[in-house]
């Protein structure tokens, strides 16, 4: 009996419908398709960016929905279907469309919607037959001819433009005011809301969006069949000359809560097609199923549209200057040349002309990922529109000492778009085993770019070799002298090591106290040698440990060269470089 209980909930598109709550078909919009404004590339999933500045669209589409709602009712008894009515069999539905964009950051949007035509069988759920804890029976008439549905009102703001790899991220805002008719479906008879959040990015041939969201209406409880829900999708678009190919998914999940439609299917749909340049005009068409049968949600569903987007107060003519080949973000005007500028044609714009190009490179604007920097026309462009840019670093060719390398911009002229080398050694850090200290080439990759004997790791400045000194002298080889300038060549290149430890250690072979002394000395020596040789004397301070500290044992000859040494432990570190050095004692 549970179980038959539950099933007679069962609505393809109304799960969960109880009386109490639901019955009230005069609350509901019940159509699922809310279009992208007009100018964006997609059918249903707004773009993330705004490309224009005081350029308006418009746009018409058409939206055929099919069965978006239908009543199915369980046998108390049996549990098998005893009827299925489709409530609406069809919903047709108009939607004209404007927008502006402002300064490439904002852009306002209207949807006008109008059902055209809609129909379908009322039907009535007799609790006689079925387990739904009504007591008398409960109709459900179905809408027919035609109504208005709520009017959107939105905007859109930039937050994150796109910038090489870094994708557009926008914030949108939309109102539905309750103009529809709450009697036939279109209509919610509540002000409703819905802030979002867009990321997407347009790389020129490629283009896509994701959207969350959520929608509420200003009412004291959601009423009627759908009420606050969760709202969601995702677009992609591939350019192919003038025809796009489209592949979008949409949809929406009412949140749990203590309403009566918490067990409520999800909407969601998957849409395809493609949308064909006409001139200043596109069309498009698209088409698929409905995945789940929530609330509205069609068996399928077909879209078509018509629009087009226009500069408001004219524009400059294409041809009045030519532009440079570089990036608007990253090009660096000082390693411009000449060879670098792309003459446009010189003959005048003709009323015909009436696309949308700002920087004349005969891609409009629409289109254009770079609307404002003269760039490759071809359709077959990595990113349509921009300056050619082979290894995708968002750095123009021109401009790019690596082209075939992605880089960055740097302030060295010579490495501009190359890629990073931070010690300057000439191994870009992704192959540097070293990248903070220069080095040498070396066959071991785990060694490239490092220096030959001397390693930053952690705590210290570890020697490959050793300090080689006289014997029973602190007089310093002068084989050493090699290693020692690279130890001082380390400490040039990290200023943030402020204070560094030179300790001095021997075997046992002698009194603890000579080799007290003696080692001592040797540290003090090395730290002499560092100062002649450019290192500011406040880094420094010398340590002797004599045969206190052994790393081998004093009963064989390896042991006791493994505890003649010198090492040199950093002490602190400081992002404050040069001013975090303070005087200190020598031991």
């Amino acid at each position: 009996m549970p179980t038959h209980w539950a099933r007679s909930f069962v609505f393809a598109t109304v799960l969960g419908l109880v009386p109490s709550a639901a019955f009230g078909q005069s609350a509901t919009a019940l159509d699922r398709f809310e279009p992208a404004p007009a100018g964006d590339i997609s059918f249903a999933v707004p773009s993330a960016n705004v490309s224009g500045h005081l350029r308006p669209s418009a746009a018409i589409v058409i939206s055929y929905a099919h069965a978006p709602l239908y009543l199915r009712t369980y046998s108390a008894r049996t549990g098998q279907t005893i009827n299925e009515t489709d409530i609406v069999d069809h919903q047709l539905t108009a939607h004209l469309l404007g927008s502006i964009e402002i300064a490439n950051r904002l852009k306002l949007d209207l949807d006008v919607p109008f059902t055209m035509s809609q129909g379908g069988n009322s039907a009535t759920l007799d609790p006689r037959l079925t387990t739904v804890p009504t007591s008398t029976p409960q109709s459900f008439l179905s809408p027919t001819g035609a109504a208005m549905n709520d009017v959107r009102l939105g905007a859109r703001l930039v937050l994150v433009p796109q910038k090489g790899f870094i994708p557009t991220v926008s914030v949108a805002y939309s109102v539905w005011f309750p103009s529809g008719d709450p009697s036939a479906y279109t209509g919610t008879g509540f002000v409703r809301h819905a802030p979002s959040l867009l990321v997407g990015a347009d790389t020129g041939r490629f283009v896509w969006s994701v959207m969350a969201g959520r929608r509420v209406q200003d009412a004291q409880t959601d009423a009627g069949l759908i009420g606050s829900e969760v709202l969601a999708g995702a677009s992609f678009a591939a350019r192919f000359g003038k025809l796009t190919a489209h592949a979008e998914l949409f949809g929406a999940v009412r949140p749990a809560d203590n309403s009566a439609l918490t067990s409520a299917r999800p909407n969601l749909e998957l849409l395809v097609g493609a949308r064909y340049n006409l001139g200043p005009l596109t069309a498009g068409i698209m088409g698929g199923p409905g995945l789940f049968r929530g609330i509205g949600t069609p068996t399928f569903r077909m879209l078509g549209t018509i629009g087009g987007s226009f500069d408001a107060f004219g524009k400059t003519s294409p041809s009045s200057t030519s532009k440079l080949a570089a990036t608007s973000n990253n090009a660096a005007p000082e390693n411009i040349k000449k060879s670098d500028v792309i003459p446009t044609n010189d003959a005048p714009a003709t009323p015909s002309r009436v696309i949308a190009d700002r920087d004349g490179d005969s891609v409009p604007d629409t289109q254009d990922v770079c609307p404002d920097v003269a760039g490759e026309p071809s359709a077959s462009a990595l990113k349509r529109g921009c300056p050619p840019d082979r290894d995708g670093d968002g750095i123009a060719d021109a401009n790019d000492r690596c082209p075939d390398e992605k880089g960055v911009a740097t302030p060295d002229p010579e490495r501009f778009g190359c890629p990073f080398d931070s010690d300057g050694d000439g191994f870009v850090d992704s192959a540097d085993a070293c990248p903070n200290e220069k080095g040498e080439a070396n066959e071991d990759s785990k060694k490239q770019g490092c220096p030959k004997s001397v390693r930053v790791e952690g705590s210290q400045i570890v020697i490959l070799q050793e300090v080689n000194f006289a014997t029973g002298s602190d007089k310093i080889s002068p084989d050493s002298f090699s290693l020692l300038d690279q130890v001082a060549s380390v400490l040039k290149q990290h200023p943030d090591i402020a204070r560094l430890a030179v300790d001095g250690h021997t075997d046992n072979v002698g009194s603890e106290k000579a080799n007290l002394t003696l080692s001592q000395k040797r540290a003090v020596a090395v730290v002499t040698w560092l100062v002649d040789h450019g290192i500011d004397t406040r880094r420094l301070e010398a340590r002797g440990f004599g045969p206190r500290r052994p790393l081998g044992p004093n009963t064989t000859p390896d042991g006791k060269a493994k505890n003649r040494r010198v090492e040199f432990q950093i002490l602190k570190r400081s992002t404050d470089g040069q001013t975090s050095w303070r005087p200190g004692s020598l031991q």
